[in-house]
């Protein structure tokens, strides 16, 4: 029975890393090919599902056929990245921190942008309490320091900060994303490939 119950948890944890490694977003399948800077998460909308999302804005605030012309004509060609950047200082997490870079299969350079500056949240206050015990009574100390606002599974205190870049130029069915973090020196780089035609 105990061997059943391990190898069911393997088989999920293999299950696990699977997807981890390839997922699909809309009609592109996304393979992580290097996973080595701070990326919390990463996603890929395409021009379709922009393109349809700006349309149902434009019917739901009732434009009119020539101010939705106008605005879905501002749909980005090549869609966007959403991604969610993690950071032990603000300056680290930080859009203007990071460059994004599209490239084709071959390498060639399609699109590349740096992030956006956002304004820093405010920090989350962490109390420690000290305890000494001398000969005559007992001291308690209680500091108060500002940290990081949020905190990952393993404890660390990070900031995390979510940027969106559009992508002006249409993209290939096959095409490169790379993240890259500029003080860490540390890059992911995405492998993304259409499904639906």
């Amino acid at each position: 029975m105990r061997l059943k119950a391990l190898c069911i948890a393997l088989l999920m944890v293999f299950i696990a890393l699977e997807a981890r490694a390839e997922s699909k977003f809309g009609d592109y399948s996304v393979e992580t090919v290097e996973d080595h800077a701070r990326v919390k998460s990463f996603k890929y909308e395409s021009y379709d599902e922009r393109y349809l999302d700006a349309e149902d804005q434009a019917n739901s605030e009732q434009l009119s056929r020539k101010k939705m012309d106008v605005f879905l004509s501002q749909v980005p060609k090549g869609g966007a990245l959403v991604v969610e950047l993690l950071g032990a200082e603000w300056r680290m997490a930080n859009g203007t921190n990071w460059t994004f870079i599209i490239a084709d299969q071959s390498g060639n350079l399609l699109f590349r942008s740096k992030g956006h500056s956002y304004i820093e949240p405010p920090p989350a206050y962490e109390t420690t309490k000290t305890v000494v015990k001398t000969r005559h009574r007992v001291i308690v100390k209680h500091e108060e320091r500002a940290v990081a606002p949020q905190m990952t599974d393993f404890g660390d205190r990070v900031f995390v900060v979510s940027d969106t870049i559009e992508i002006p130029v249409a993209v290939p069915s096959t095409f490169k994303v790379i993240v890259i973090d500029n003080i860490n020196n540390k890059r992911c780089t995405y492998l993304l490939t259409k499904t639906k035609y």
